[in-house]
């Protein structure tokens, strides 16, 4: 029977915290430090967080931008009229 749900190999197993146990053995023999969010991460379970990460940076970076941008006319609209 090879049902991964009744399964008790840890090997193929899909329930409890054996996929988790899978991606931790993997980890340290790749060297890496297991999360749970890496985990999670890895299996595509945060996608929408990892999305707005992504935006939330973007929307930084351009706000960042602006401000560089308007800063710089600032000062040569004051460089320009002493």
């Amino acid at each position: 029977m090879n049902d991964p749900l009744n399964a008790s190999d840890p090997k193929v197993a899909n329930h409890h915290w054996y996929p988790f146990l899978r991606y931790q053995e993997e980890c340290k023999a790749n060297g890496n430090e297991a999360t749970v969010e890496g985990w999670m991460r890895s299996n595509g379970k945060l996608n929408a967080r990892i999305e707005f990460e992504k935006s939330k940076i973007a929307a930084e970076q351009q706000e960042a931008a602006k401000k560089a941008t308007a800063q710089t006319a600032n000062e040569n609209n004051n460089s320009s009229t002493s």
